[in-house]
């Protein structure tokens, strides 16, 4: 599901708050979850998708996901892609 990447949980609870680095060439691939997300990329470079939708992401790019939706995101730069993901409980 996920190759070159790792996370720090910094806050859990109703809503989980993790920090993500991204390897070059890693990425966190097509998977659907029952909760949503917001992504707030930090630096790097990258592709996120997000149902049929494919964004390019840098530093200060802010992705949304709904509860259901499939989404993926990857390394493709030449240094690591950072990024803030919060995972949103549905309401």
């Amino acid at each position: 599901m996920a190759h070159g990447v790792f996370g720090k949980t910094l806050l859990t609870g109703d809503v989980r708050v993790t920090l993500v680095r991204v390897a070059p060439g890693g990425a966190f691939t097509t998977h659907r979850d029952t909760w949503g997300h917001l992504f707030l990329f930090l630096g790097g470079e990258g592709r996120a998708a997000v149902g049929e939708k494919t964004f390019d992401v840098k530093a200060e790019t802010v992705v949304t996901v709904p509860p259901g939706v499939a989404h993926s995101y990857e390394n493709t730069g030449p240094s690591d892609l950072t990024l803030v993901s919060m995972n949103l409980p549905p309401r």
